[in-house]
């Protein structure tokens, strides 16, 4: 693993503090596809993590559900196959993707954004000083992680989001985004 997704995963893992002892008694979350950065899909195939490469640009762990015929159902989003009994069997391996939630990319025709989902459980507990704590934790992230790894994030985010039926979730904004070729210009909003 890269040192730059090294720093990110560190980063990433101190943006909110305590999220891991409420998502134990949540059990909502993990219905993902459990989408992976392409190095991340490299070092779970070296793990032996089933990954699975979607329209030759997208990864993500494969906990798709077989048909009576064996074939992958994929209209229907899976429980992630490493969450079991209510926690994260590969916690501290946990792809970005996972470490990052409940942040949130919106994707429009004019602006896109990335913000915070104020749908978690987590965020609704927290008190509103609390809740712009965290939303700083998430500006200070995109402004400290390394540019490259960002970009990659993104452009897996808006890859998954052109290939699927966006979800609908209720969700703060905090940072506009602008794609320009391959990479990602921010602009950080007032809050």
């Amino acid at each position: 693993m890269t040192n730059e997704l090294r720093k990110t995963y560190k980063l990433a893992d101190r943006l909110f503090p305590g999220i891991s002892d409420l998502c134990k008694q949540c059990n909502t979350c993990c219905k993902t596809y459990g989408w992976l950065l392409k190095e991340e899909a490299e070092e779970f195939s070296k793990k032996g993590y089933p990954v699975v490469r979607i329209n030759n640009f997208l990864y993500c762990i494969d906990s798709f559900i077989p048909d009576k015929r064996g074939k992958k159902v994929l209209d229907r989003i899976p429980r992630c196959r490493f969450y079991q009994q209510r926690r994260c069997l590969i916690y501290q391996e946990r792809p970005l993707d996972c470490r990052l939630y409940p942040v949130k990319v919106k994707f429009g025709k004019e602006r896109s954004f990335v913000g915070l989902s104020l749908g978690c459980k987590y965020i609704s507990c927290l008190s509103e000083f609390r809740k712009n704590e965290v939303c700083g934790n998430i500006i200070s992230f995109f402004k400290k992680a390394p540019k490259g790894v960002i970009d990659q994030y993104l452009n897996l985010i808006y890859g998954v989001n052109l290939v699927s039926k966006p979800k609908k979730f209720w969700f703060k904004r905090l940072i506009e985004i602008k794609k320009k070729n391959n990479c990602w210009e921010t602009k950080l909003l007032k809050t």
